[in-house]
């Protein structure tokens, strides 16, 4: 296929995703995640900082500044120089962008790792992996590590294509929807808060082929695998009493890239949400692990994920929300996610899949983490390199017993986990 190609373009409106979370950020849901990865050698940041001025001219949807508008936000093009910056303790935090030059985003580094901060209005996992790949490409380039590019990175040479920079959700969307979500409270975890805004990150590491093997013993994906062992470890951990008035509801987000040809580097995901109603705090993995795969089942279809799709984008343009300034969108956004934005959810499962790079990349990255950020809801972020699946839980509580429980479900199943954590007080 032949993709138009556009060679500057100053400005963008924010696309179906993005509208919403300038409008809902606040310390508690700052709308950031982190992507990591781990070479085999000490970062150099002024290697680190030519390879991401290196990305400019190739990804001018993320080199920009947020603006208000009379109806939305909107972005332009930003002249100055992104942060290149050593890692803080304190991670996914809100970006301040009068601190952080204007970006939406921020390279870290520590010792041997590299990390990609993003505010959600810019792109979703999928587009940010993109930009992360070619800077790491780049990078090993600056550090005298001759690379050949097979496709699986983006290349310099080329201009970004407009079905790059599109709203997919808008190309997409093909009749009105009135799809009706039901929004029953769902269970809420609870528990001390650490007293900054500091996050306990937990990464488990397990051979890909263990996980993939259970997986397969159990007639399921990894996805439903993590999904159901969290529900679980949820259950173990939970109140009694809460339980029994209030469905676990895990909310699943979905690449739908897979399922549409969108050559997206902006937000082009949904979710769809996996819901169990707890009969007791001794169900087994296997009655759960039932009901994860019969929403999978049903949820996870291009069907559904249409409907979805046509259910958000015909609220965008509905005619009232369309001329009603954006002061009085933000007033009414923020009273609706405050009444209703938590309260249908208790915690997200995300997995990024398999890593692929270059040959010539892989000699000198050891692994990938990717982690949410957790204001209120614990969280988990899967991504597989090199065999290796890591499983990292974010949280805002200090009691660990839900990782350790999450994590000995494995142990129990004789897979070989390894575990570290920021240990964040």
């Amino acid at each position: 296929m032949i993709k138009e190609t556009i060679k500057e373009r100053r400005w963008f409106r924010l696309d179906n995703a993005a509208k919403i979370y300038p409008v809902i950020q606040s310390a508690k849901n700052s709308g950031i995640y982190r992507m990591s990865v781990f070479l085999d050698e000490t970062i150099d940041p002024s290697r680190l900082r030519d390879a991401v001025m290196d990305c400019r001219d190739r990804f001018p949807a993320f080199f920009v500044r947020l603006h208000l508008g009379l109806f939305w936000y909107y972005t332009d093009t930003n002249d100055k120089e992104p942060l290149v910056v050593n890692e803080s303790p304190f991670a996914c935090r809100s970006i301040m962008t009068h601190k952080n030059n204007g970006f939406m985003f921020t390279f870290f580094y520590y010792e041997n790792k590299i990390s990609l901060e993003m505010f959600h209005s810019l792109s979703d996992g999928g587009g940010a992996f993109e930009f992360l790949k070619l800077v790491l490409y780049r990078y090993l380039e600056h550090s005298g590590h001759t690379q050949i590019n097979d496709g699986n990175v983006f290349s310099l040479l080329d201009f970004p294509s407009l079905q790059e920079l599109e709203d997919s959700y808008n190309v997409y969307y093909t009749q009105p929807s009135h799809l009706k979500d039901p929004f029953p409270v769902a269970y809420r975890i609870s528990g001390k808060h650490f007293l900054r805004d500091g996050i306990s990150i937990t990464s488990g590491r397990i051979p890909t082929h263990e996980l993939y093997a259970f997986a397969k013993s159990k007639n399921a994906s990894i996805s439903q695998i993590i999904v159901a062992n969290w529900i679980q470890a949820i259950i173990r951990q939970g109140d009694a009493r809460a339980l029994r008035k209030h469905p676990i509801t895990i909310s699943v987000p979905v690449n739908l890239r897979k399922y549409f040809s969108s050559y997206s580097i902006r937000n082009f995901s949904l979710y769809f949400n996996v819901t169990y109603h707890v009969q007791s705090q001794e169900d087994d993995f296997d009655l759960i692990l039932d009901r994860v795969k019969r929403d999978f089942s049903e949820q996870l279809t291009k069907d559904k994920l249409q409907e979805r799709l046509n259910k958000n984008v015909s609220f965008e343009r509905n005619f009232l929300v369309r001329i009603c300034p954006l002061f009085l969108k933000k007033l009414m956004f923020k009273i609706g996610y405050a009444l209703i934005g938590h309260k249908p959810i208790t915690s997200s499962v995300t997995n990024f899949g398999n890593v692929a790079l270059p040959e010539t990349m892989r000699s000198h990255i050891e692994a990938f983490e990717f982690n949410l950020a957790s204001g209120t809801k614990p969280g988990i972020a899967v991504v597989s390199y090199e065999n290796v699946t890591a499983i990292v839980i974010s949280s805002c509580f200090k009691n660990s017993g839900l990782e350790q429980t999450f994590f000995q479900f494995f142990g129990k199943e004789n897979l070989s986990v390894r575990i570290h954590t920021n240990n964040w007080e």
